[in-house]
């Protein structure tokens, strides 16, 4: 592995205040565990809860309000992967600070989502701020064009859900399920003019690999999946892996594909990491709880799947709204909805197997 020369070292401007453009604030664990119904980041007034979760002797997993967040302590620092919202930002470092008071150095971004980088303005004080290298115009650049074109989408949504009568018919429930995110989408990126997002100062095309001491940290990006910008982080030594919400434990996944998100891609980087990863490795998904490779496995193979049936389904010429209604995973009880339902996942492989159809 190396650093690639296309790595573009730009320190970001300060901003006053953070409310980024995520799509995932409803989807946040419950008190901080993992799989928990969803809720709302906190009030200010309100306590954050966590829970704090020691995997190895350096290494720790710690559920709060958002995307899950990783942290690896070594001899000159400490990184972290993910900071949730700016409220429970400082919530975060108080938690870090409980296990060790060495300096915070770096901060990854798993991707641009708010519930992953809502944080930034907190740790930009004193961290580095590290992403992919489409994360940035992410934060920076895409909450306009969300102004820009996601009312006129909000209104086709509201008028195809209106001509949906049957209320428990999985398209028209996975309708709603696009309706709220769009309507986040547009509440936010509304927020933005007043609180202007703060982005990574250091980003990175394909690879990049930190030495903080002898503890190594391995930065990646394979292809897109979630998000056209998703980074892998390993800490080799520790054998821990947090794969951002490239992997969903337990609940259906959220897919991107208006932020270059493939459905295809999450097995492709599911892939590479099982070739790079040993067995005992342990693993943070972006949501749910910390798990084994074998469970990583077990999602890939749901991806697979999904993606076989909704190819099967668009052969036989089967509809997109047919085939929300009529494909099963009954073979993966242990996925369940929580932000997406299983419509949502087979409306976008169909639109990404058969676009424009």
């Amino acid at each position: 592995m190396r650093i690639l020369p296309t790595i573009r070292h730009r320190y970001a401007t300060r901003t006053l205040l953070l409310a980024t453009a995520g799509m995932l604030a409803v989807f946040a664990p419950a008190s901080g565990h993992p799989g928990a119904p969803p809720a709302p980041p906190p009030q200010e007034t309100q306590a954050p809860k966590f829970r704090l979760e020691k995997l190895t002797d350096r290494s720790y997993c710690l559920y709060g309000q958002g995307g899950n967040v990783g942290f690896l302590v070594t001899d000159t620092g400490i990184v972290v992967v993910d900071d949730e919202y700016e409220e429970v930002a400082q919530g975060i470092v108080d938690q870090i600070r409980s296990v060790s008071d060495r300096p915070i150095r770096y901060l990854v971004n798993t991707h641009y989502h708010g519930d992953h980088t809502g944080g930034n303005p907190v740790f930009i004080k004193f961290a580095e701020i590290i992403a992919h290298e489409t994360v940035r115009p992410r934060l920076l650049d895409y909450p306009e064009t969300v102004r820009r074109t996601f009312p006129d989408r909000k209104k086709l949504l509201e008028t195809e859900i209106a001509g949906l009568k049957d209320l428990d018919d999985p398209y028209r429930v996975s309708l709603e399920k696009d309706l709220d995110l769009v309507d986040f989408f547009i509440k936010t990126a509304e927020a933005l003019k007043l609180n202007p997002a703060v982005p990574p100062g250091l980003t990175y095309e394909g690879e990049l690999r930190l030495w903080l001491g002898d503890e190594e940290v391995d930065i990646f990006h394979v292809a897109p999946g979630h998000t056209d910008g998703d980074s892998i982080v390993y800490f080799p030594k520790e054998k821990v892996l947090h794969m951002g919400d490239l992997f969903f434990n337990g609940m259906y996944p959220f897919i991107d594909s208006l932020a270059g998100g493939s459905a295809r891609g999450f097995v492709t980087n599911i892939d590479r990491v099982l070739k790079r990863i040993p067995a005992d490795t342990k693993v943070i998904p972006g949501h749910g709880a910390t798990t084994d490779v074998a469970t990583l496995r077990r999602f890939r193979a749901f991806m697979s799947d999904l993606i076989a049936q909704v190819q099967k389904a668009a052969e036989t010429g089967m509809s997109k709204i047919d085939a929300v209604r009529t494909i099963k995973m009954d073979q993966y009880p242990e996925i369940q909805p929580r932000f997406r339902t299983l419509g949502n996942n087979v409306a976008t492989v169909y639109d990404e197997l058969r676009p424009g159809h």
